[in-house]
């Protein structure tokens, strides 16, 4: 009875190894061994192999992806081109005044005197104590000039006119210049430099050297601007009130006589070349 207990006993149990021998050999048994390759590891080996389903390549990137060429670098004389083309929000002045004198000649002519044209010349010179701030001395001669309107109103209104005659005149000024910009002008950039001058001086008319008086009296008042061509070189115009009083030629009274004058030339500067560019 025993033997046959142990008889069946290994029957049953000689299946198990011959089914475990035959899923080796197939491949079909399960590995739980635990030597499986790590998750990282897979991902690494498999991301340089990457192609489609079905084997195929992955497409090529846009040429706005493509790989652009390296610029070549600017040359000197390219580089000093392209700096030169860019504007500047903040120029600087052309000129600066300061410590230089200025030499200007004036053509004159009276612009308030509808009878008596008085046409002359004069010349101005300045110091500047400041870049916005001078003194300065202007001499003219005048020559009374009369005009159509004097034939008129003798003849036909028999009107008398009392003028009076300039000869020349020697004023001394402050002169103030606070405004400094630019303007377009036929496709180019004018810079130009306003004041404003007051001052007082004598005038020297025909009656002058009646009873002695000598010249007369003299207020200045006025305003101009200079139109910058060059560190030396302006071109200037002002308009200036002169005022003083004197006795017109038959007459027997004085008065205060206004001459109103436009004034048109040129300034030089000396030292040609202005100084002081790095206070700026």
């Amino acid at each position: 009875m025993n033997r046959l207990q142990a008889l069946l006993l290994a029957l049953s149990l000689a299946p198990t190894p011959a089914l475990a021998q035959n899923q080796e050999d197939t491949g079909l048994g399960l590995d739980l061994s635990g030597s499986s390759q790590p998750q990282d590891e897979a991902s690494e080996d498999t991301s340089d192999d990457f192609t489609l389903s079905g084997g195929e390549e992955p497409p090529p990137l846009p040429s706005s992806l493509a790989e652009v060429p390296p610029v070549a670098p600017l040359t000197p004389a390219e580089r000093d081109v392209t700096l030169d083309d860019r504007v500047k929000s903040i120029q600087r002045k052309v000129y600066l005044k300061k410590n230089r004198f200025e030499l200007a000649p004036f053509i004159t002519t009276s612009v308030n005197d509808p009878y008596y044209l008085k046409v002359g010349a004069a010349v101005r010179g300045a110091y500047y104590l400041a870049d916005t701030l001078a003194l300065s001395a202007r001499a003219s001669v005048l020559q009374v000039l009369p005009s159509d309107d004097v034939r008129i109103a003798k003849r036909t209104f028999q009107s008398r006119i009392f003028y009076s005659v300039p000869q020349w005149s020697a004023m001394g000024d402050v002169e103030w210049s606070p405004i400094y910009g630019k303007v377009a002008f036929l496709n180019s950039i004018l810079h130009f430099d306003a004041y404003l001058l007051a001052g007082a001086g004598v005038v020297y008319t025909a009656t002058s050297s009646e009873e002695g008086r000598g010249p007369n009296p003299a207020a200045d008042l006025g305003l101009g601007v200079r139109f910058v061509a060059r560190d030396f070189l302006a071109v200037n115009v002002a308009l200036i009130n002169t005022a003083y009083v004197d006795q017109p030629l038959a007459s027997s009274k004085g008065a205060t006589q206004n001459m109103l004058t436009l004034n048109a030339g040129i300034s030089v500067f000396f030292p040609l070349k202005s100084t002081g560019r790095e206070a700026e």
